[in-house]
């Protein structure tokens, strides 16, 4: 008995996510069809090349401090955990 209960439970879960995955189909169809009515209404053709040559630039160095900034984080993250290794290591040879 105890395996018919499992077997209807999987079964009645494996619905369950059939229909979840519909649903999350729908909103992300949805939701591209609200991201490619959004652009469409932006008209490029009056803006000069100095313009956009700015906000390439602008671009590019908001790149650039985004991954300074991680390699930032990474690095810290790495000297933390290393401190850490060596403080339970120290504490390890001390008392044992």
């Amino acid at each position: 008995m105890g395996t018919l209960g499992c077997i209807n439970d999987m079964m009645r879960r494996d619905k369950e996510n059939r229909e979840l995955r519909k649903l999350n189909r729908d909103r992300i169809k949805e939701h591209q069809k609200y991201l490619v009515e959004k652009g469409k209404g932006l008209d490029l053709s009056n803006i000069s090349a100095e313009k956009l040559d700015e906000i390439r630039k602008k671009t590019i160095e908001k790149e650039e401090l985004d991954k300074a900034n991680t390699f930032k984080i990474k690095l810290i993250i790495l000297i933390s955990a290393l401190f850490v290794f060596l403080l339970c290591w120290l504490i390890y040879q001390c008392f044992f």
